[in-house]
């Protein structure tokens, strides 16, 4: 038995290695389109893009891993299958339960590693990531703003300067553009300032332009003909490029819940009202601490009878399948997370869904594999 034992994990292992390149690449293709775009359009050196492109991994890895192993599941039983192995093993008194042992050890194995992978190295490598942008930002800011030029490179706002003492960092005739959507809740906005300059704070990873005695001017959704106007003597605007940093942070609260151990989740829930973290968001994130790792368990439940049933096809079907189920499953999850964040949904059930219904269609595969009647239909079918 350990023979067959070694050989099925050695199969499974290889295939699910090649499935997680493969996933890994596709997923990380759209990040390297973001990170292009800062080497080329904001003169980013190559090693950050590539301590980037580093730190951006682990996100991606929580997810292709559990996806791969799924895909090596379903190719190992199913080739099993297709070359006769299966009933060379039956016909040699091995049982079903034994046959499928391996894999569900080594998802056990993997669920136990993805825990931890996704409790500590995820978090610590968003963070880090966060902080890496911010230096990027705070460097780039003070080049990107320049004399005599509209500048939309930030998000939200697009600037206008009129003059800029270089050896002083001061910025002279500032006007300012909102672009966030206008509605009824956000009206057309216009800041103009005589003064300003570029002001970061490296304990709340924060940059901001600071604005000096100056004016804002605010449309009316509902009577475009009207204005009003506002006067000021300072002004912040917060300055962001892709959304990574968060806004009038405070240095105790500079990790987001995708940023933090189940620990602190946990410490922050205790604060109740007291925290200023988003409490479904909270829920959410520490669920999925787990949630995601077990769906290499539920993969390899329901994996296994799919591969075991799989009759023609051989690895395309067994391909075809994995595609399929990993498109249920995220779906489900977008769905659960979606209302879970909205606080519309139980936030245990929004996590675990795709998992529940993964592990009970499996359960349901596996009791047809061992009904007598479908073993004979079976054995008849591949004699």
């Amino acid at each position: 038995m350990k023979i067959i034992t070694k050989y099925i994990v050695k199969e499974i292992s290889f295939t699910t290695l090649i499935g997680f390149l493969i996933f890994t690449f596709f997923l990380i293709m759209n990040s390297l389109f973001v990170l292009s775009d800062l080497f080329v359009k904001y003169g980013v050196g190559l090693i950050k893009i590539i301590k980037l492109l580093f730190l951006l991994l682990p996100s991606t890895v929580a997810i292709t891993v559990p996806m791969a192993f799924l895909v090596g599941v379903l190719l190992t039983y199913s080739r099993l299958v297709q070359d006769n192995e299966y009933i060379a093993m039956q016909t040699s008194g091995i049982s079903i339960l034994k046959i499928t042992n391996p894999a569900i050890n080594l998802s056990l194995f993997l669920m136990i590693i993805m825990i931890f992978f996704n409790n500590y190295v995820l978090p610590s490598a968003n963070f880090s990531y966060k902080k890496l942008y911010y230096e990027i930002i705070k460097k780039r800011s003070s080049i990107l703003i320049q004399e005599h030029a509209f500048i939309d490179d930030f998000d939200n706002y697009v600037f206008y300067i009129g003059d800029k003492d270089n050896k002083k960092d001061i910025l002279k005739n500032i006007i300012v553009f909102v672009k966030s959507g206008i509605d009824e809740k956000n009206p057309p906005k216009l800041i103009l300032a005589k003064t300003g300059e570029i002001i970061t704070d490296e304990n709340t990873l924060r940059i901001a332009l600071k604005l000096n005695i100056g004016s804002m001017q605010i449309g009316s959704y509902l009577t475009p003909n009207k204005m009003n106007q506002a006067y000021f003597d300072t002004n912040f605007i917060d300055l962001d490029i892709k959304g990574v940093l968060r806004k009038n942070q405070n240095p105790n609260e500079l990790k987001g819940t995708r940023e933090m151990t189940a620990e602190e989740l946990i410490a922050e829930i205790k604060k109740g009202e007291k925290s200023k973290q988003d409490k479904n968001w909270l829920y959410i994130e520490l669920y999925k601490k787990i949630s995601i790792p077990f769906a290499s368990v539920a993969f390899a439940i329901i994996g296994i009878p799919l591969g075991l049933l799989t009759k023609k096809g051989g690895r395309i079907a067994a391909i075809s399948f994995s595609i399929i189920l990993i498109f249920i499953y995220y779906v489900f999850l977008s769905f659960g997370q979606y209302y879970g964040y909205e606080g519309k949904m139980n936030h245990f059930l929004a996590v675990w869904l795709p998992n529940f219904f993964m592990f009970i269609s499996g359960i349901f595969l596996f009791y047809i594999l061992f009904s007598p009647y479908f073993k004979i239909r079976l054995k008849n079918f591949h004699q």
